[in-house]
């Protein structure tokens, strides 16, 4: 008997675990990029990812996007930034160039708006940055702009958690 049970944990922890992404609705989503093909975002699965809500008329937004494009280069290979903009496809392919943004942006729309309040953010607000460890599970959520102090201290937890 205490096999059986045993064996049962050990089956239902193994299925919640395949299952991390689809728990997160953000890894079901399929967002179009600046040239309006569509991308998955389960396509980042399997490295930490640090998602980006933002748009280009948010002050605070265009301010933290530089500590982002640095981190992104120093950080190559081992995580994932992705910006998610509540904006037009115009004026984000403009500030992206401006700032020679090194990560994939996405254009999100009212979906996006959606998104953030299922991941915690009620009142809307911008920026948001979420983190996700290489499951895709969300570990951390950030209302506000983020300092880099913050960003690298999340990215540092993320990657010791592996």
């Amino acid at each position: 008997m205490r096999f059986t049970h045993r064996l049962t944990l050990w089956l239902a922890a193994s299925l919640l675990t395949s299952l991390s992404y689809a728990s997160d609705p953000l890894w079901a989503l399929k967002l179009p990029d600046q040239q309006g093909k569509s991308q998955a975002l389960q396509q980042w699965q399997g490295k930490p990812v640090i998602v980006n809500y933002w748009a280009t008329w948010c002050g605070p937004c265009r301010q933290e996007m530089p500590e982002m494009v640095a981190l992104q280069k120093q950080y190559a290979g081992k995580i994932q930034f992705i910006g998610i903009a509540i904006d037009e496809p115009q004026p984000v392919a403009q500030f992206a160039k401006q700032l020679k943004v090194n990560y994939p942006i996405l254009i999100g729309g009212d979906s996006a708006m959606q998104l953030m309040r299922q991941q915690g953010n009620a009142m809307g607000g911008l920026p948001f940055t979420v983190f996700f460890d290489g499951k895709g599970q969300r570990v951390h959520q950030h209302l506000g702009k983020i300092s880099h102090a913050q960003l690298e201290e999340q990215i540092k937890r993320l990657l010791n958690a592996r």
